[in-house]
């Protein structure tokens, strides 16, 4: 992420939408947040994923065509499944 800021960019592909991570939070003192790499997790107020190492947390995110916004609002938008992942895996 910090070597991709700010050009290019970080991004990731979700349902086959690119979607620009703006800000992100490392969280390596989560130990309670079990999730597989790209793996979403998300709560009233937080968005988190699932990295190689520990957790990170989205803040700010730019969906396809659209401004940025926070995370946790973008996240209620989408109705994030269990379980869902981000990354070109899901791409159908």
């Amino acid at each position: 992420m910090r070597g991709c800021t700010p050009a290019p960019g970080a991004w990731t592909l979700l349902r086959g939408e690119r979607l620009k991570l703006v800000s992100v939070k490392p969280l390596p003192d989560r130990t309670d947040l079990d999730l597989a790499p790209g793996e979403l997790s998300a709560t009233k107020k937080n968005v988190y994923v699932g990295t190689g190492s520990h957790p990170v947390e989205l803040l700010w995110v730019q969906p396809q065509g659209k401004k940025p916004m926070l995370a946790a609002d973008w996240a209620r938008g989408v109705r994030i499944a269990p379980g869902e992942h981000l990354g070109a895996s899901d791409v159908r």
